[in-house]
């Protein structure tokens, strides 16, 4: 099952026995299949409203629907069979298996075993567990291994909603680094509204298809795209929060296939002397790149180029080689790495795509 949309119309939510909400009146639209996250200070109400969605809190005031039904509608328990739940400290259960913990809620639904099972040898595939670690326990498994458990629990009867509360924050930068990856792979594949809170705003632009900057008090500062936040943010308080460094951010969230790839001074092994020259001229180049039936064979310095047949050259391997899908910062890295000014770019089969400068991506962040 996809995601479906989540609206809040005027939630607030004030704790028993505080002058001040927690949560201010509230208004969002959460789209179907995207993920949406939830920053902001410490008080500012991200865990309080994710948790008002599926009734770990009752909003004091104001709907939320999802797929344009009021949560209110249905029992508690109902309610939160369908949707998925991800926390920082997982919550596995020490005495269950691995594969037990991913059947909790197809248990409870009473699903056939056979049903059962195969879903989580499915999802067991789909978050990246080897299908020998099933029979072990959570405590013989690492924290990311844990953590895929727990996203894979959190699938296991298909929920449309999943709400994940900090849930990279308890692993180390490495693991964390491949959990987001992941994450971002996986959601490519089953399409779930995912409503992620965290503290880090580089998380956050690295997985949301819209943040929610909140203020104290759940006050939404602004609602957009990363890189709107990241280009115009709306105010001192987003700028400050999102940081100084909001052009670099930018680079990781373009990736090299969204440029306008350059041609570049590249000619075949065919090409005749004069075909080399003229793009020699054209280009103003210093080097010239030879391909081989489509393949990048490497760059000949203009100044060893004669006029002698093509064939005949004997290019140097390209130091600074990007793909289609790197970001702009990884490109960036590659072309500040090997001093240069230009990268080739390679696509997965070895043939030649085209190649992208620092101009180039000078022009990308300008768009």
């Amino acid at each position: 099952m996809t995601g479906e949309a989540i609206e809040l119309k005027g939630v607030t939510k004030t704790f028993p026995g505080s002058a001040t909400p927690a949560v201010a009146p509230l208004d969002l639209v959460l789209g179907a299949g995207e993920i949406t996250v939830l920053i902001g200070p410490s008080g500012c109400g991200k865990t309080t409203t994710m948790r008002m969605i599926n009734r770990l809190i009752n909003p004091t005031d104001g709907v939320i629907t999802i797929g344009g039904t009021d949560i209110r509608e249905q029992s508690v328990t109902e309610l939160r069979r369908g949707i998925g739940y991800v926390i920082q400290q997982i919550g596995l259960f020490p005495h269950r298996t691995i594969a037990q913990n991913i059947a909790t809620v197809p248990s409870l639904l009473k699903w056939p075993k056979a049903k059962t099972q195969d879903r989580v040898e499915e999802l067991a595939d789909l978050v990246g567990i080897d299908r020998v670690m099933l029979g072990r326990y959570p405590a013989e498994l690492s924290g990311g291994q844990q953590q895929r458990v727990g996203v894979a629990r959190a699938l296991a009867a298909d929920p449309p909603v999943l709400l994940m509360d900090e849930p990279f924050g308890a692993v180390d930068p490495i693991v964390r680094a491949r959990l987001q990856a992941e994450l971002i792979s996986l959601q490519e594949r089953v399409h779930k509204t995912i409503v992620l809170v965290t503290h880090d705003i580089d998380e956050a632009i690295s997985l949301g298809d819209k943040v929610a900057v909140l203020n104290v008090g759940g006050i939404v500062e602004q609602f957009a795209a990363p890189d709107e936040l990241l280009a115009n943010p709306s105010n001192e308080f987003v700028a400050d929060f999102v940081g100084h460094e909001r052009s670099i951010k930018r680079l990781s969230l373009s990736r090299v296939r969204d440029l306008d790839l350059q041609e570049g001074p590249v000619v075949g092994r065919s090409a005749t002397p004069e075909e080399a020259r003229a793009v020699l001229a054209r280009t103003g180049s210093e080097w010239l790149g030879i391909t081989d039936d489509g393949t990048f064979q490497g760059w000949v310095p203009a100044s060893d180029f004669h006029g002698e047949s093509v064939r005949e050259l004997d290019p140097q391997v390209a130091a600074a080689q990007v793909r289609p899908d790197a970001t702009l910062r990884e490109a960036l890295e590659v072309i500040l790495t090997a001093r240069s000014s230009t990268a080739v770019v390679l696509n997965d089969d070895g043939t030649y795509g085209g190649t992208v400068s620092l101009e180039t991506i000078r022009e990308g962040l300008g768009r």
